[in-house]
């Protein structure tokens, strides 16, 4: 089975989370540079950043997976999504906490431990990725959505 096959079998949140570990992979290679320009912070910033992407998407996924189950419990329910929201905005500000202490009081922006700026920069692809998916798949929907009874009876008609 080719790789194209294997991945257009995936689920959604699987295609998405392979999307975003790829892009994490993708900007840590080109961010391998900063290692030999003395300035490590810039991939490692990157590496936590994406890190907390990831981990904030399957927070997503979990959170909706438990809203949408059609068990009874919408109160538990509603308690993970928003007990899941509040670990993504600690996630997230945690972060670029982290990162802005590295940064700017036990480093400097050139030579650091961990940037802040590409940690938030690691934050950006979920943005794009949901974006788009979403927008592909809405398209891909509508084309193959089937006609309504009501469709084809005002075709018939049409014709008739």
């Amino acid at each position: 089975m080719s790789l194209a096959k294997r991945f257009t079998s995936l689920s959604e949140e699987k295609k998405n989370l392979m999307i975003l570990g790829g892009i994490a992979l993708l900007g840590a290679f080109v961010l391998l540079f900063s290692l030999f320009i003395d300035n490590p912070g810039l991939l490692y910033g990157w590496l936590l950043g994406s890190a907390i992407e990831i981990l904030c998407y399957v927070t997503i996924f979990l959170g909706a997976r438990f809203l949408l189950s059609g068990d009874g419990e919408a109160t538990k329910g509603g308690l993970v999504g928003a007990l899941f929201g509040a670990f993504r905005l600690l996630f997230y500000a945690g972060g670029l906490v982290l990162g802005g202490f590295a940064t700017f009081v036990w480093g400097s922006p050139s030579h650091g431990y961990c940037n802040v700026f590409t940690v938030f920069a690691g934050y950006l692809p979920l943005l794009f990725v949901l974006l788009v998916t979403t927008f592909l798949s809405s398209r891909k929907g509508k084309a193959e959505k089937p006609a309504t009874q009501e469709e084809k009876k005002e075709g018939d008609n049409e014709n008739a």
